[in-house]
C-alpha cells in the first residue's frame, strides 16, 4: 500500500477533568430528561393514558422522581460538595468491582434491550426526539459503568465504547427488524426494490424475459442473489437486504482501518464501528460501497497500473451504480495519491511526473465508468433509452438546502454539522510543524472535497430528494478518508520524515466526533405499525378473490403497488404487466418523461385494465406549508392521480394497509 509513516497510532485523547465531565453529565441528564418527561406527558395525556393507566402514571411519576434526583446531584455538582459527589459515586463504581466478567454480561442485555424497547411496543412512547435520546444515555451510562466493573477502569473511559457500540446495534437492529415475513410493504418503495431485482432472474420467476432495471442496476443486482434459490420468499429478500445494509459499510470500515494501519485490535474495533455510524449519517448505500472499499484495498502509489486495475473495477461499477458517482472511484484513488505520494526532491506537486497518476485515474476511471453505463444501456433491453435520462430532466428545489418539515436540519447546515469536527481534525493535524501536505497538494485535497460537496448539493436538491444527506454520499466518503489518514497520521508530509507527533483531540472535540454520528443513528428507525396476521390474511384473500373474477372473464390486472405479491406467488396466477409499477411511475412522473405519461394515460382512458392494485388515490395539489413533499405529491396527482380517479373508481379502500382497489368507471369517460 505504499509508504506509510511508521507509527501505529499518531492521536492521543486527552484525558478530561473529572470534575467537570461530572457537572457537564448531570446537567446533561437532567435536562434531557426534563424535556423527555415534558414529551412523555404530552403524549400519554393526549392519549388519555395518565389517567386510565396506572402503569403509565406510574412511569411518569417515577421519571419525574428520576428527574428531580438528577437536578438536586446536577446543582451539587456545582458546589463545594463537587468533590465528595465524585468520591461518592467512585465509591459506589468500586462496589460494583465485585462483579467481574458478569459486568460484561450486563453490558450485553443491555445492548440487546435497548432496541428491544424502543423498536418494540413501547417504542411508540419513545419517538420524540428525547425521550429516545434520554433512555439511550441513561443505557449508555450504565453501560460505561458495567464494563468499568469489568475491566476495572473508570466509567468515564469506558463511555465512548458504550455509546459506540450501543448505537451500532441499535442501528443495525432497525434493519433486521425489518425481516419479516410480513406480505405487503413495509414503507413506501421497499417491495418495489424487491420487483426490480427480479428482473435479473425475469424467466424463472415470472417465465417471461424483462429488460434489466433503469435506475440503480447495481442495487437490484445485489438484492437478486436469494433469487437464485427457488421460490424464496419474500423474508428471506429482506433479511438479505438487511445483511447488504450493515455488512457493506462495516466491511468498508475495517478495510479502511486496516489501510490506516490502527493498532491495537481495540481501537481498529471503535473506528469501525465509528466509521459505520459516520457513513450511516447519509445513508451511504450499501450498492454503492464497492466502489469505495475496491480502491481502498487496491491502490498503491508505487503500482500505478496494480492500481488502476483496481480503479477500473470501481468504476465498472460505478457506472450501473449512480451517474453521479461516475467519477468517484478515480477521484478517490486521486485523493489518496494527493495524501500518500511526497513530491521528490527538486519537483512540486505540478510536475509532470507527479500529476500523471492522478490524471490517469480521475480521468480515466471516469471513462471507464462512462462506457461501462452506455454498454449497460445498449444491452439493457430497454427499448426507450429516454428514460435513463430521468437523472437530467428533474427539477431542482433549491429550498430544500435549508432547514423544512420534510428533513429539520436542511441540506446545508446538516452536511456542515457532519463535517465540522472532521475539518477541526484536519486542521489541528496541519497546524502542526513538519505535517503540512504543501500547498499544492492541499489544494488538490481542497478542490476534490469542494468539487463533490457542490456537486452533492445540486443532486439533493432535485425533487424526490432533500429529506437526508444520502446525496451528499461521494463527499461525505472522501472527507472521511481525507480526514482519518490525516488525523491518524497516515499520509506523507511535504518534508517531515520523521514520525508525526500525536495528535491531541480535546474532549470536545472528541464529543462532536461521538454525538453527532450516534444522535442521527438513535434518531432513526422505529417500531412497525402491522395488521394482525388474520386482517392480512383477509386483505390477501379480497385482492386473490378479485383477480381471479376478472381472469376468468378474460381481463387484465395491473398491481401499480404492492407487484412484489406476483413476485412472491402470494397472489397465485395473475399474469404479469411489466409497464407502470409505482416507483418507476413515480420517476416518470418528476422527471417529465411526457413519452411515457401519455402511454399511461391512453392505457388509462381507454380502461384497458379490468382491475387495478394501487396506493389510495387523492386529487389534492398542495402547496409546500401544507406538506413539504408537495411537488412529488402533486407530481403524482396530476400524471397518475387524476387519470386514474377519472376512468376508474375505488371499489375497496384498506387503511393498514394502504392498498385500494380501482375497476372501470363507467358512464362517462375522461377526456385526456
Amino acid at each position: 500500500m505504499g509508504e506509510r509513516n511508521g507509527m501505529a497510532l499518531a492521536l492521543r485523547i486527552q484525558k478530561p477533568n473529572e470534575t467537570w465531565a461530572l457537572r457537564l453529565g448531570l446537567l446533561l441528564s437532567a435536562l434531557l430528561g426534563a424535556a423527555a418527561l415534558s414529551q412523555f406527558q404530552a403524549q400519554i395525556t393526549a392519549e388519555g393514558l395518565i389517567e386510565t393507566s396506572t402503569n403509565f402514571r406510574a412511569a411518569f411519576y417515577g421519571g419525574a422522581v428520576l428527574v428531580l434526583g438528577l437536578a438536586f446531584m446536577a446543582l451539587l455538582a456545582w458546589t463545594r460538595l463537587a468533590p465528595r459527589l465524585l468520591a461518592v459515586l467512585g465509591d459506589g463504581q468500586g462496589l460494583l468491582g465485585w462483579l467481574g466478567w458478569f459486568g460484561l454480561v450486563v453490558f450485553v442485555v443491555l445492548l440487546a434491550a435497548f432496541p428491544f424497547i424502543v423498536l418494540g411496543f413501547y417504542g411508540r412512547f419513545l419517538t420524540a426526539a428525547f425521550s429516545r435520546l434520554f433512555i439511550f444515555w441513561t443505557f449508555a451510562v450504565l453501560g460505561a459503568v458495567f464494563l468499568a466493573a469489568w475491566r476495572k477502569t473508570s466509567w468515564l473511559s469506558n463511555l465512548p465504547v458504550a455509546l459506540l457500540a450501543l448505537a451500532s446495534v441499535y442501528l443495525a437492529a432497525t434493519f433486521f427488524n425489518q425481516a419479516r415475513d410480513f406480505p405487503f410493504s413495509l414503507e413506501w418503495s421497499e417491495v418495489s426494490r424487491y420487483y426490480q431485482a427480479s428482473f435479473y432472474f425475469s424467466q424463472q420467476v415470472y417465465g417471461v424475459s424483462l429488460p434489466l432495471p433503469i435506475t440503480h442496476p447495481s442495487r437490484y443486482l445485489l438484492q437478486s442473489l436469494p433469487f437464485l434459490i427457488s421460490s424464496s420468499p419474500l423474508w428471506l429478500h429482506r433479511l438479505w437486504q438487511a445483511l447488504l445494509w450493515v455488512g457493506m459499510p462495516l466491511l468498508t470500515a475495517w478495510i479502511l482501518a486496516r489501510r490506516l494501519r490502527l493498532q491495537p485490535n481495540a481501537l481498529r474495533g471503535l473506528f469501525v464501528a465509528w466509521t459505520f455510524l459516520f457513513l450511516m449519517q447519509g445513508a451511504v448505500f450499501y450498492h454503492l460501497l464497492p466502489c469505495v472499499f475496491l480502491v481502498l484495498l487496491g491502490f498503491d502509489k508505487e503500482k500505478p497500473w496494480r492500481s488502476f486495475l483496481f480503479v477500473a473495477l470501481a468504476s465498472v461499477w460505478a457506472g450501473i451504480s449512480r451517474i453521479n458517482w461516475v467519477p468517484l472511484p478515480g477521484a478517490l484513488a486521486a485523493l489518496l495519491y494527493l495524501l500518500e505520494a511526497r513530491p521528490t526532491r527538486g519537483e512540486t506537486a505540478l510536475s509532470v511526473t507527479n500529476l500523471w497518476q492522478p490524471a490517469l485515474f480521475a480521468i480515466g476511471g471516469s471513462l471507464v465508468a462512462l462506457g461501462a453505463y452506455g454498454l449497460y444501456i445498449l444491452n439493457s433491453g430497454n427499448p426507450d433509452p429516454s428514460q435513463f435520462s430521468s437523472p437530467f430532466t428533474a427539477a431542482l428545489l433549491w429550498e430544500r438546502l435549508w432547514p423544512n418539515v420534510a428533513f429539520p436540519l436542511g441540506i446545508l447546515p446538516g452536511i456542515l454539522l457532519v463535517s465540522a469536527p472532521l475539518f477541526v481534525a484536519a486542521w489541528l493535524r496541519l497546524r502542526q510543524q513538519g505535517a503540512s501536505l504543501g500547498p499544492w497538494r492541499s489544494l488538490g485535497v481542497a478542490a476534490l472535497l469542494l468539487i463533490f460537496f457542490a456537486g452533492g448539493l445540486v443532486v439533493s436538491v432535485k425533487i424526490g430528494g432533500g429529506t437526508n444527506l444520502h446525496n451528499m454520499d461521494a463527499y461525505l466518503v472522501l472527507l472521511l478518508v481525507a480526514a482519518s489518514a490525516l488525523a491518524f497520521g497516515t499520509y506523507a508530509p511535504a518534508q517531515n520524515r520523521k514520525p508525526l507527533v500525536p495528535l491531541k483531540v480535546s474532549a470536545g472535540l472528541l464529543v462532536a466526533l461521538l454525538a453527532i454520528p450516534v444522535c442521527f443513528a438513535v434518531l432513526s428507525g422505529g417500531p412497525l405499525d402491522l395488521p394482525e396476521r388474520e386482517v392480512t390474511a383477509e386483505i390477501l384473500a379480497q385482492i386473490q378473490a378479485a383477480a381471479d373474477e376478472v381472469l376468468a372473464d378474460g381481463g387484465e390486472v395491473l398491481f401499480i403497488s404492492q407487484r412484489h405479491l406476483l413476485t412472491f406467488r402470494l397472489v397465485d396466477q395473475v399474469p404479469l404487466v411489466p409497464e407502470y409499477e409505482k416507483l418507476f411511475l413515480m420517476e416518470m412522473a418528476i422527471s417529465h418523461n411526457d413519452a411515457y405519461l401519455s402511454g399511461f394515460a391512453k392505457d388509462i382512458d381507454e380502461q384497458r385494465f379490468d382491475l387495478i392494485v394501487t396506493d389510495p388515490l387523492f386529487n389534492n395539489i398542495l402547496t409546500v406549508s401544507q406538506d413539504p413533499l408537495a411537488p412529488e405529491n402533486n407530481a403524482w396527482v396530476r400524471n397518475v392521480g387524476r387519470p386514474l380517479l377519472c376512468a376508474y373508481e375505488a371499489v375497496v379502500t384498506f387503511d393498514n394497509p394502504p392498498i385500494q382497489l380501482l375497476t372501470p368507471r363507467y358512464g362517462d369517460k375522461c377526456n385526456q
